[in-house]
């Protein structure tokens, strides 16, 4: 099975997220702006959603739910919901936080994040140092897939019983902090390296099967404000190493390395216009090889890619709980499979919000004329409520 997997991966001569061939721009139109962040951040019970189209197969969805309640005086429970889909990333998180009111400022958590398969639960154990969520500091040590060897305690041993010789041990931590008129926040997430290996009969001394990965993710963004100048960055970074060792099939690995990096400035000409600008990059570096294949540096196998774009929007404040945007997108893209082109788009957003809800919905346009069959590209729709 790996094998037929990687000799389609080999054959397609394009990484998963190359179907999407306007990925920057859709980042773009994806992101939470600084004022919803901080709408999400100072709010203890909130949800939000960003959604809109990826290609002719794809939808990305974006959900994040917070809410928490008081038992005692010092014990109460706090719920989180992550789901993420879109060409790299998957993820689907529930996790229930019992926390103990330590001090004033100090919580100690115990988390638990059960799944439909109890092979992937998760448990952990974390603080949460701060007076709220604008301004605080909170990590994490989590045991993940916790329950899997539990769970085929009763499976015959052989080929196809798989399971942990070493669990996977993920630390994450997350800073925030606000300031009145700034904002920095900082995320990473770290592994060991796991290992998973079948478990053949006493007299068969080498496993049929054996897997081993990491990876890694740091994120850094922060916004500044000089008189009427806002600037600001953001910067990510994801790493990611898997191996597999099959008898039948060889061995198959994946190595993956990418950053995405995007300065911003903004200027408030009056109080109704407000132009901004963001120049972003991305850099992907992908090796997916097996044993049978030989391979050079310009293949599939091992793959590269970098992508340049910009927005520039900008927005209208008539009065009121309204902005309109204006903008227009601009992307350069080249990998080492020899695709080299560039894009065009025009944006037409419109913002609503009050003290609890807050609505963007954002049309993108083609904007390389002479334009195809149809005008509409994307769509990107976001909600967010606080309760």
């Amino acid at each position: 099975m790996i094998l037929i997997l990687c000799i389609l991966s080999f054959a397609s001569g394009t990484a998963a997220e190359d179907s999407n061939s306007f990925y920057l721009m859709d980042w773009h139109l994806s992101n939470y702006s600084t004022s919803w962040v901080a709408r999400f951040d100072s709010a203890t019970n909130s949800t939000r959603s960003s959604q809109g189209c990826l290609d002719y197969g794809h939808w990305y969805m974006n959900i994040n739910t917070k809410c928490e309640a008081e038992l005692f005086s010092t014990v109460g429970i706090r719920y989180r919901n992550y789901l993420h889909d879109d060409h790299r990333k998957h993820l689907l998180k529930n996790y229930f936080d019992l926390f103990f009111q330590l001090k004033k400022d100090l919580r100690l958590f115990f988390t638990a994040a059960p799944t439909y398969y109890k092979g992937e639960n998760e448990f952990g154990i974390g603080i949460f140092i701060g007076k709220n969520y604008l301004n605080c500091l909170e990590a994490f040590y989590i045991i993940e897939d916790l329950d899997r060897n539990a769970s085929l305690k009763f499976e015959p041993d052989g080929p196809d019983k798989i399971i942990y010789n070493k669990y996977p041990i993920k630390l994450t931590s997350y800073f925030n902090k606000y300031w009145k008129t700034g904002h920095l926040t900082l995320k990473f997430e770290v592994t060991n390296t796991y290992k998973l290996q079948s478990t053949e009969p006493i007299e068969i001394h080498q496993p049929n099967y054996q897997e081993k990965g990491f990876h890694r993710y740091f994120h850094i963004g922060f916004w500044q404000d000089i008189d009427k100048l806002r600037f600001g960055a953001i910067f990510d970074l994801q790493q990611l190493k898997h191996y597999e060792s099959d008898l039948d099939t060889e061995a198959f690995k994946k190595n993956m390395f990418s950053i995405i990096t995007e300065p911003m400035i903004a200027y408030k000409l009056t109080e109704k216009w407000r132009p901004h600008f963001y120049l972003t990059y991305n850099y992907k570096a992908e090796d997916d090889s097996i044993h049978v294949f030989s391979s050079h540096e310009n293949t599939r196998i091992h793959y590269r890619r970098n992508i340049y774009a910009y927005l520039f929007d900008i927005e209208f404040h008539p009065g009121g709980n309204f902005i309109w945007h204006f903008g227009m997108q601009r992307q350069f893209y080249y990998n080492n499979q020899g695709i080299d082109f560039k894009e065009r788009r025009f944006t037409l957003g419109f913002e609503c919000y009050n003290k609890n809800v807050s609505f963007y919905i954002v049309e993108a346009m083609e904007g390389d004329f002479p334009t195809p069959k149809w005008l509409h590209n994307r769509t990107y729709v976001q909600l967010m409520l606080r309760f």
